[in-house]
């Protein structure tokens, strides 16, 4: 499998902001604070990507890994419908920057905790889409068209499918194990496919268009 030693250099304080639940331009924190908190996650995060390409065939939603997975799901079968491989990919920032939001709320720097928090998943988003687009310019010269990034979740693909995700990528070489509950941890951490193809791919769209999770905080109209 080929890894992907990321980089990161810096986070972007508008997703920050969206993910700690706030309006970018409200005045609720004090810049100091925002910017501690993305000097701490800079300093705590590892980046890591592992990532591997097989045969797809569409008509059967069937990766041809050595362990062939069926996918489920009217929303990732959609997605890849002009697909005939597939890169499978998984990015983490490790544990240690949880473990120091975890103990912000501990000592009671309930900020500090959900700034941390918000800049770790901002992050963590950053390094899934370098190896998008990573994948996306190695394969270009090819002629091969590459899809945006979807996730267990999105849509009706269902999390459960995470765990056969990460078994055929090998992301426990990077230190990801999947929860009985098929959430990720580190929490840090993404699972995704990207469909590969030689027609023309539509550009990526806003992945909360294609969930049925209309509550969630994150959510972008």
């Amino acid at each position: 499998m080929p890894f992907y030693n990321g980089t990161l250099f810096q986070i972007d304080r508008t997703e920050m902001m969206r993910y700690a639940g706030m309006n970018p331009r409200a005045k609720e924190f004090p810049k100091n604070a925002i910017e501690d908190a993305v000097t701490e996650a800079l300093a705590l995060s590892t980046p890591k990507g592992i990532w591997q390409i097989w045969p797809y065939i569409p008509r059967k939603g069937l990766i041809n890994s050595p362990s062939p997975l069926t996918l489920q799901g009217n929303s990732i079968l959609n997605h890849l419908k002009t697909s005939v491989s597939v890169a499978v990919i998984a990015v983490t920032l490790g544990d240690e920057i949880e473990k120091a939001s975890d103990r912000h709320f501990k000592e009671g720097h309930y900020v500090q905790g959900l700034l941390l928090d918000a800049a770790a998943t901002a992050a963590t988003e950053h390094i899934a889409d370098q190896v998008n687009d990573y994948i996306k310019k190695k394969l270009a010269p090819s002629g091969q068209k590459t899809t945006w990034r979807f996730s267990p979740g999105y849509g009706d693909w269902a999390v459960t499918q995470q765990r056969e995700l990460c078994r055929i990528i090998g992301a426990d070489q990077i230190g990801i194990q999947v929860t009985d509950f098929s959430m990720l941890y580190p929490r840090k951490s993404v699972s995704a496919i990207i469909g590969i193809s030689s027609c023309p791919q539509p550009k990526q769209g806003i992945a909360c268009r294609h969930c049925r999770l209309l509550t969630c905080p994150f959510r972008e109209t």
